[in-house]
């Protein structure tokens, strides 16, 4: 759609047809603002759209759901679930965006259509049998026949031509994480809210239904998405997953899809009682390793991507995340290039340094959690880091999009190019960074038997502990017993910005802090 806006020649290729099921449904505060800032930067309003639920239900479908709340509930073999084991976080209400659970059947099949509308050709049930790049243009090659062009973008995900023709493909994915899934979406799911008892509920703004519940265990862990969440939505389904590391938890091929889910479910007393009643609507999925990655993500005339060039795991739901940083840097290289008709692998180069950091990143923060799950108090430690992790780059990002608002000037969403990361240049990523190195290099510890699991746990409280850039009027970081934070409350929001404008360290104060909320209408 971008490409087409300004009046270039596109050709849509689908090797199967929408609409048609699939799966990465949640989004994230940072994935709905990356789909606003999409949308805004390029002037696509069906892009913006997804960024908030109630321009969904207006304009795309009324069959998602919403995501204001992101929680675990972690589960010990044979144990009641207690609520001493949960841990919610509530984003903060803004004007601008509401996250989403989309059903992406229906969200999927309005892009499409709506490509139509901005003059892209599109194909369908169309697999492409061989790419071709030459210095001058590229060919490409279907059971319908051939046809040319200028750049080819590889969207095909892991069954690429063009990466394992030109042998980017990882033979054997060199990432940590090494994981399986079974899915599929079903009826009947009840809020887990109302099968618990009330003392063992977060008691804050939103229930967990009213988000992603992830139940967690050792060696795994469930999506639980409804789309019935909203009071707009007409949907009765949801989506379940289980993730299983593959060491810990190989595919049992004597049982059937559905019967291993059932099987593994039915060691955690509470899952079962949430999750055994759903009926599925379509036939379990059950997946070999997930993770795959690439040594090359673009070249001449070519560029692949972020799906294309690697995946990790569904867990933080950094998917969609990644997908619109990606399209936001790649359609502003491929502009320029057309602009200078230059198409050279060197033009192309940041998406390389973009997906390779986005890859990297997730396999860091994805394999320590696996490890974590192996014991509640890891797990707890380890997801007060998750939340270090979210809150920052989020108000990061968020900054630039207020600063936009309140000047109209595209040069503070121009700045977010700059960066091989968007956040990379953050204020507080020296301390950031240097806080997950120090608590990843603890777990690694902890796995080659070198400490406890108790020892590590102490280890990483102790680290954000000492962590004096943390703003702890709004989160006691290091304490074991603090678990949920609500940011729909204006107070704890206010005491974030009291914090930040007051007494942050200045480069914090200066470099993050330094917005005024803009009136919106």
């Amino acid at each position: 759609m971008i490409l087409a806006k300004n009046d270039l020649d596109v050709l849509l290729i689908e090797a199967k047809k929408h609409p048609r099921f699939a799966i990465g449904e949640a989004m994230l505060p940072l994935s709905a603002v990356w789909m606003w800032i999409v949308g805004e930067y390029f002037d696509v309003p069906e892009i913006q759209h997804l960024s908030d639920a109630n321009r969904i239900v207006d304009n795309v479908t009324e069959s998602c759901g919403v995501k204001h709340s992101v929680g675990f509930a972690y589960h010990e073999r044979g144990q009641p679930f207690s609520g001493e084991h949960a841990h919610q976080l509530v984003p903060p209400e803004m004007p601008f965006y509401k996250e989403s659970h989309l059903l992406r059947e229906h969200v999927d099949h309005y892009l499409v259509e709506s490509a139509g509308s901005y003059g892209v050709e599109y194909v369908d049930e169309t697999p492409i049998t061989d790419v071709e790049i030459d210095d001058d243009e590229v060919t490409v090659t279907t059971d319908r026949g051939t046809t040319t062009g200028a750049v080819f973008v590889d969207a095909t995900g892991g069954n690429s031509i063009l990466a394992e023709k030109r042998g980017y493909r990882d033979e054997t994915p060199d990432l940590e994480t090494d994981t399986r899934a079974i899915f599929a979406h079903v009826e009947g799911l009840e809020p887990f809210d109302e099968l618990i008892d009330e003392e063992d509920r977060p008691g804050q703004t939103n229930r967990l239904h009213d988000g992603t519940l992830h139940h967690v265990f050792e060696g795994g862990w469930l999506w639980v998405i409804p789309f019935d969440n909203f009071d707009r939505s007409t949907e009765t389904k949801a989506s379940v997953g289980l993730m299983l590391d593959r060491n810990t938890r190989p595919r049992d091929e004597s049982l059937s899809a559905e019967e291993e889910f059932h099987e593994i479910i039915s060691a955690y007393p509470d899952v079962e009682r949430h999750l055994g009643p759903v009926e599925p609507v379509m036939p379990w999925i059950r997946t070999g390793r997930l993770q795959r990655s690439a040594s090359e993500s673009s070249g001449h005339r070519h560029l692949l991507t972020n799906h294309t060039y690697g995946f990790v795991d569904p867990l933080y739901s950094q998917g969609m995340v990644h997908t619109f940083e990606s399209v936001f840097q790649s359609a502003k290289l491929l502009l320029e290039a057309f602009e200078v008709g230059d198409f050279s692998a060197e033009r192309f180069a940041p998406i390389d340094d973009l997906h390779r950091r986005q890859l990297e990143t997730a396999d860091l923060l994805v394999s320590n959690a696996y490890t974590s799950m192996d014991e509640f108090d890891l797990w707890n430690a380890w997801t007060q880091l998750i939340l270090v992790e979210s809150v920052f780059p989020d108000l990061y990002i968020q900054r630039h999009c207020l600063k936009y608002l309140s000047s109209g000037d595209p040069a503070e969403l121009d700045r977010l190019l700059r960066e091989t990361r968007p956040g990379d240049d953050a204020p507080f990523a020296p301390e950031k960074d240097a806080l997950l190195d120090r608590s990843s290099a603890v777990l690694d510890a902890y796995t080659a038997g070198e400490i406890s699991a108790g020892t590590a746990a102490e280890s990483l409280f102790d680290a954000m502990k000492r962590a004096d850039w943390l703003p702890r009027s709004v989160y006691d970081w290091g304490n074991e017993d603090e678990r949920h934070i609500d940011f729909a409350d204006p107070a704890v929001t206010g005491e974030l910005l009291a914090w930040g404008r007051t007494d942050a360290p200045a480069h914090i104060r200066e470099g993050l802090f330094d917005f005024e909320m803009p009136e919106m209408p």
